[in-house]
């Protein structure tokens, strides 16, 4: 069986979850359900990023240990993903002692190949990005970029990872193969940052200056800089030392546009080719969610909660939203209005809407069962096909990463199955004996829409769609796709309905207007 490798970015664990946070995760989810739903063998890790000075200063503030502060925090990560349906099979807080014990394995490996040097840092080094700077970084009239806050100049001795060494391989590499970079124009902002000579990559940091974090084997008095830790929560996270590794390597990455140059594009290929491992799959780039067309922030007080969006909209109308009005790769302006739309109108109208109408009538006319449809008539052979050609363009373009286009294709099924009801109203074909044949068709293939519709979407929408899969009179469980996937369903017949409920029921605030 396939195997397939996915993890999201672990999230720095400094402050509460965001709209981007919630995103991305949501995102990674769906394509581990979707793969699931293919026959592949998935494994999808998430986790948290607890060590760092940031970390060390926030918990300070707060009057807390780091440890305690972390805690904390990861409360709100975990039940904002238990409450959106993320369904990671690993959460890898990097405080857990498989990953210490990883990283130093790797450290010493590392060290003992002459592939960690010690030597001695002066320049510029950024508090905000925990990371040293050189004057390419510097604005023409000579201060910092805002992104990296304050910024200070720092003397020290560390210990240094031979990243310059792996230049010319890297470069190669990309130039042959950017398609491992979704979007595939991302790999030239990779490429362009390797236009210059690479600095080997300081890994440590003293312990006067930062405490939290995990020492080096080698040396009692430095801890290991953040990013270095945190992109080896892939390998812990593979079973390193379990015997799992072959199987789950390489990965494919989901990431925030902000931590693909250097973190991931040049560093973790890096840490790769010198541990032996093979390149990563695929890093999958997501852009950033705006509002009204500026980046969503605190200090601009346009932030986004995703939990509050969830409680007020359900979890899977926020699911879909942020999947449909996110083209992956390109940023996205959130409207609150276009969310409460969707829900509205694409899911409430036209997928409850549909369940509703077609389910009632079968309880009314057909005793609550599927009816037995006739042979189809050209009618019939003509509206299957459409159903069917409309679920091989939501699979061509999920499989292409164009999921807001897919799920606009997979509508197009659902816009059909109302159609249909419309141009054939069942409620008239009930009043003539006559037309009973032709009522049932009309309803059997209701349902067959329905059940085609609900198994794939349970990967964007799952509470909802394992509801309606219930209703439908099977088990909600979505299995893996038969070999001969598309194909219309058979044996419907006579299996008796559940309780037929609306998928969305209607809002307080639109009761009120009602």
């Amino acid at each position: 069986m396939d195997s397939l490798y996915l993890t999201t970015a672990i999230d720095y664990a400094n402050a509460q979850p965001h709209l981007g946070h919630a995103y991305e995760k949501v995102l990674t989810d769906t394509l581990a359900r979707y793969a699931r739903r293919q026959g592949r063998k998935v494994r999808f890790l998430s986790g948290l990023d607890e060590h760092g000075q940031k970390v060390q200063q926030s918990a300070a503030k707060a009057g807390k240990s780091p440890q305690e502060f972390v805690d904390g925090i990861s409360v709100h990560f975990l039940d904002l993903w238990r409450g959106l349906r993320v369904e990671p099979d690993d959460y890898l807080r990097t405080t857990e002692s498989r990953h210490k014990k990883l990283v130093q394995e790797v450290l010493a490996l590392l060290y003992a190949k002459g592939d960690i040097v010690k030597g001695t840092f002066h320049g510029f080094y950024s508090v905000r990005a925990e990371q040293f700077l050189t004057e390419k970084e510097r604005q023409s009239d000579g201060s910092w970029p805002e992104i990296f806050g304050e910024v200070v100049e720092l003397t020290e001795e560390n210990y240094f990872f031979k990243l310059s060494k792996h230049q010319d391989w890297l470069r190669e590499l990309y130039q042959k193969n950017p398609e491992i970079i979704f979007p595939e124009f991302r790999a030239k902002e990779i490429l362009g940052a390797l236009e210059k000579p690479l600095p080997d990559l300081c890994i440590s940091r003293p312990k006067t200056r930062l405490a939290w974090g995990i020492p080096l084997p080698f040396d009692e008095n430095q801890v290991t800089y953040v990013w270095f830790d945190a992109l080896l929560n892939y390998v812990t996270g593979a079973g390193k030392g379990e015997g799992k590794l072959a199987e789950w390597v390489p990965a494919v990455h989901v990431i925030g546009k902000d931590i693909m140059v250097p973190a991931h594009g040049i560093y973790w290929p890096c840490m790769l080719r010198a541990l032996g491992l093979p390149v990563f799959q695929k890093l999958l780039v997501h852009g950033f969610w705006t509002r009204k067309s500026e980046k969503l922030s605190k200090s601009t007080g346009n932030v986004v909660d995703p939990k509050l969006l969830a409680e007020k909209y359900g979890a899977d109308s926020f699911r879909y939203y942020v999947l449909r009005e996110m083209a992956l790769g390109h940023d996205a302006d959130f409207e609150e209005a276009s969310l409460a739309a969707r829900r509205k109108g694409e899911l409430a109208h036209e997928l409850g809407n549909l369940l509703q109408r077609a389910g009632s009538m079968i309880g009314r006319y057909c005793e609550g069962k599927i009816p037995d449809a006739p042979t189809p008539d050209a009618v019939s052979v003509a509206f299957r096909a459409t159903v069917l050609g409309a679920l091989k363009k939501w699979d061509d373009l999920m499989r292409a990463n164009q999921i807001h286009l897919a799920l606009g294709e997979l509508w197009k099924a659902v816009q059909a199955g109302n159609q249909m009801i419309e141009s054939r109203a069942p409620w008239k074909l009930a009043k003539d004996p006559a037309l009973a044949g032709e009522l049932r068709a009309t309803l059997a293939d209701a349902m067959a829409v329905l059940e085609l519709v609900l198994q794939e979407v349970e990967c964007v929408i799952p509470t909802t769609a394992q509801a309606g899969l219930r209703q439908l009179g099977l088990e909600g469980r979505v299995e893996a796709r038969a070999e001969d996937w598309p194909q219309w369903p058979s044996g419907q017949a006579g299996r008796p309905l559940g309780k037929i409920e609306p998928l969305f029921p209607l809002l307080e605030d639109e009761k009120t207007k009602g």
